[in-house]
């Protein structure tokens, strides 16, 4: 996934102050102070340098010389047009790492970080032989140069397209359609040719495997290693990065207490359970805004704030729940956030108020 030349984060108005979760330890407040570049983060010796040697050892086992240059920044990406790839900074310390776990919506898991290396590493080989220059790579994938935007709106299970990042992401632009069914041929132990066998992505799939077979071992025509924001210039405190973040990813929802009626069929009024809905919201969060995100299609920042504004709504309600029904609960607010989040991605609107 390429990313857009960052800067230090500059504020045009106070930002949101952001929710610092439960279970941080006392020494994140000392830590959410500190500049990033001053914390001397690196992949030495982290557990990250085993994810990039198994990265490294999947690319030799498909027969490719390629060695993506990794670093540390402020997110997933590998500059268009350079093969190297920026890790997130707080995947490098496990308090950073908690920090993510109450700020974002869940730090990457093992098998996430393994994803994304895998995606980034398609970027990288992708820009290392200059493939989206090539005639057969322009018939199956596209327009390289085609705009890139930040909204996209999938068509969900389609079989042109292989499935790998949440969101239906190989859809977002050529460039991750190449990406995406590089990581699904990359990936060890999945037979990808019986598992798409039938799907127009399959043809994408071929390619992949031949133009490897044709150009793997020779020497790539670009070797540049520019970086976009490395980790040692990041002149912004953790605090900030998450300020900065939540206002970027922060959606007008413009939805108000429209939603109150169908919060308090919901779940219980009165008082009359045991527990807070708040609470069971909150218990379950990262998982529902990772289920929904990945089925739907719609942005992780749009279905975070949907859910946020549903926690204020729920509390300012002082709704509660019964404990042994939580599944139930859940299941039924799981379809009213998709069905909220799959209304906004095709009409750009929650519900039709008129």
């Amino acid at each position: 996934m390429t990313t857009a030349l960052a800067s230090p984060a500059v504020f045009k108005e106070k930002p949101p102050e952001p929710h610092f979760g439960d279970g941080l330890p006392p020494e994140s407040a000392s830590l959410m102070q500190a500049r990033i570049k001053d914390l001397k983060l690196h992949l030495k010796d982290t557990r990250l340098e085993k994810f990039i040697n198994q990265l490294y050892e999947e690319l030799e086992a498909r027969g490719l010389s390629l060695r993506p240059e990794c670093y540390l920044s402020d997110q997933w990406g590998c500059p268009s047009g350079v093969p190297v790839i920026g890790i997130p900074f707080y995947l490098a310390d496990q308090h950073l790492t908690k920090i993510e776990d109450a700020l974002g919506a869940g730090a990457e898991t093992e098998r996430d970080i393994m994803m994304y290396l895998r995606h980034e590493a398609g970027h990288a080989f992708n820009y290392a032989y200059k493939l989206y220059e090539s005639d057969d790579w322009k018939k199956l994938f596209g327009d390289f140069t085609k705009p890139y935007l930040d909204t996209y709106k999938p068509h969900p299970f389609s079989r042109k397209y292989v499935a790998h990042l949440s969101g239906w992401y190989a859809q977002k632009h050529p460039d991750e359609d190449f990406a995406e069914t590089f990581a699904v041929w990359l990936t060890p132990g999945l037979n990808w040719a019986e598992r798409y066998k039938g799907w127009g992505a399959l043809k994408k799939l071929q390619y992949v495997a031949d133009v490897a077979a044709k150009v793997g071992r020779t020497p790539a025509p670009v070797t540049l290693a520019d970086r976009d924001l490395d980790v040692g210039e990041m002149e912004e405190t953790v605090l900030d990065h998450y300020r900065q973040r939540a206002l970027e990813e922060k959606i007008d929802l413009s939805i108000g207490e429209q939603l109150d009626q169908d919060l308090t069929a919901l779940f219980e009024v009165d008082g009359i359970g045991n527990a807070t809905a708040d609470s069971l919201i909150r218990s379950e969060r990262q998982a529902l805004i990772a289920s929904i995100t990945q089925y739907s299609g719609v942005s992780r920042a749009v279905v975070k704030s949907v859910l946020d504004h549903l926690l204020e709504r729920v509390a300012a309600l002082k709704l509660s729940v019964h404990r042994d029904k939580a599944r139930e609960y859940m299941t039924k607010l799981t379809a009213l956030l998709t069905t909220l989040a799959m209304n906004f991605l095709y009409t750009d609107k929650f519900f039709d108020v008129d």
